[in-house]
């Protein structure tokens, strides 16, 4: 008997915890779906191979190698820096306190509501119902109001912590900062990021309608 997939948006849910880009390279590896050709996610899979030989220079090299491509995806730079700190590589004071992306979880009647957005204007939606949007368009709109829900979030940075475990809040609600350092949580979101969230929900909600 095969198990039941985990619910959309569910604690256990492996794409909720992807919006997070927090995996390590050997979850990443064991994921993808590789087809031999040239990806960062074949990089990543080569670094692993290195790590596991104990070419641990090699490993690095490879992984820093994907940063320096053109338009790189911000969850898969966010997944190569949490390899890149596994083995000993740590980003510059500047570079790790950067947001690239955030996630807040909110409770509804239900279960909660997961909306990440990344400052590559990509974006992701889960409703406590199991329905889901995932935007990955390049689109001018879209991508400010990812970068206002993200800059909503940096007056109360002072307060965020490292995240240690991706389960959903036991109660009430949460936004995480995605960085080169590491995930930080911030319990009780600021009316700010609240607010820059759900502009950027409805709009996300009013592109699916429109089927575009």
């Amino acid at each position: 008997m095969h198990a039941e997939p985990a619910k959309l948006g569910s604690d256990s849910d492996p794409i909720r915890q992807m919006f997070f880009a927090s995996q390590s390279l050997q979850e990443m590896v064991k994921t993808a779906k590789l087809d031999g050709k040239p990806s960062p996610f074949q990089s990543m899979a080569d670094s692993f191979r290195f790590v596991q030989e104990g070419k641990k220079s090699e490993a690095i090299s490879t992984l820093q190698g994907i940063l320096k491509e053109p338009d790189l995806e911000t969850r898969v730079q966010l997944w190569v820096w949490t390899a890149l700190r596994d083995l000993g590589v740590q980003p510059d004071q500047r570079q790790g306190g950067e947001v690239l992306g955030v996630v807040i979880e909110m409770p509804m009647q239900n279960g909660y509501d997961t909306l990440a957005a990344y400052v590559d204007g990509t974006a992701r939606y889960l409703n406590f119902s199991g329905a889901a949007i995932f935007w990955d368009q390049r689109d001018e709109k879209i991508k400010g109001l990812c970068q206002a829900f993200i800059d909503s979030t940096i007056p109360a940075s002072n307060r965020a912590t490292p995240r240690r475990s991706l389960n959903l809040p036991k109660s009430g609600g949460q936004v995480t900062l995605l960085t080169r350092s590491g995930i930080y949580a911030i319990p009780n979101p600021p009316e700010s990021a609240i607010n820059a969230g759900a502009a950027l929900m409805i709009e996300l909600m009013r592109r699916a309608s429109q089927g575009k």
